[in-house]
């Protein structure tokens, strides 16, 4: 598969779209503040007041189920306070990108769709712990963002995406594989140029990109393995569904396995399969924090 290529087919999906969601200014202004340790709380407290709907984001989500607060928080200091910089920013752009899909038509379960995503997200955050990833919020936020072209494939290119889906339903073909056949490109392309849109920093938009093909990622290689070796437990770990991929593991999770050997500072097990078991015993645990954050976030 021809990267240049499927970058030139998944920019052509993009020319005619005049609707597409866009993240809105001061988010990013936010974002971007988020991502600096030495901000100063009160002027990112006061950036997030000026817009009504963002505050109330941060206030719900802080007090939801997910953080376990003794006490209502009302302030947005607090919650800054209380979450920290890191996990608003994940909060925030995890929020904002659920909301802008939400009411578009999907040819396929848009619940297990998100489902995935968050899990994906916790799975990628456990294993940056196991190997001392110095940034396990970027693991966990780009972990929840991976999949983001399959939103805008199924949408916008609905009719098709719902042929390839149906095509592959019970067969051991990955969507990965059927998208290059439909589309000549894939979900990770398309994903690129979504969060190119969105003006994400660069290392979400490698993992994005490579997420299938973590040896060629060039911004964080390591991270890429974790999200890409997260996303293939999840998929091996949940009833198969249309958008499902196959459960044993194939070149793109041994590329990713042999890129987390060479980098991981963290002493591993022999084999793939050993390490992935290792994860079983919170993968309940896990679950449940799941339906939380899908529930805060989508109601």
């Amino acid at each position: 598969m021809e990267k240049v290529s499927m970058m030139i087919n998944a920019r052509k999906l993009f020319k005619d779209i005049s609707d597409l969601p866009t993240i809105p200014a001061i988010v990013s202004k936010v974002v971007s503040m988020l991502d600096n340790q030495d901000a100063n709380p009160d002027e990112i407290a006061d950036l997030i007041l000026s817009d009504q709907v963002l505050a109330a984001r941060v206030i719900r989500v802080v007090n939801s189920p997910l953080y376990r607060t003794t006490n209502q928080i009302s302030s947005v200091k607090r919650a800054l306070l209380f979450i920290g910089f890191k996990s608003v920013r994940e909060m925030i752009l995890t929020s904002y990108f659920v909301e802008g899909f939400k009411q578009k038509d999907q040819p396929f379960d848009m619940k297990m769709f998100w489902m995935h995503s968050f899990s994906v997200g916790a799975i990628s955050r456990r294993i940056a712990r196991i190997v001392d990833f110095p940034d396990i919020e970027k693991a966990y936020l780009v972990g929840i963002l991976h999949d983001i072209g399959k939103v805008f494939l199924g949408h916008y290119c609905k009719e098709g995406y719902g042929r390839m889906l149906a095509s592959i339903r019970n067969t051991s073909y990955t969507t990965y594989e059927a998208e290059y056949e439909f589309f000549g490109t894939t979900h990770c392309e398309v994903g690129l140029c979504l969060a190119q849109r969105w003006n994400f920093p660069s290392v979400y938009c490698d993992v994005i990109s490579y997420h299938h093909s973590s040896e060629m990622a060039t911004e964080d290689p390591l991270l890429t393995a974790i999200v890409a070796l997260a996303d293939f437990y999840c998929l091996s770990h949940v009833t198969a569904d249309s958008v499902a991929q196959a459960s044993i593991p194939g070149r793109s999770e041994e590329n990713a396995w042999n890129v987390f050997k060479q980098l991981a500072t963290e002493k591993l097990p022999l084999s793939l399969e050993h390490f992935l078991s290792e994860l079983d015993e919170e993968f309940e645990t896990i679950k449940q924090e799941v339906d939380i954050l899908f529930d805060t976030m989508t109601t």
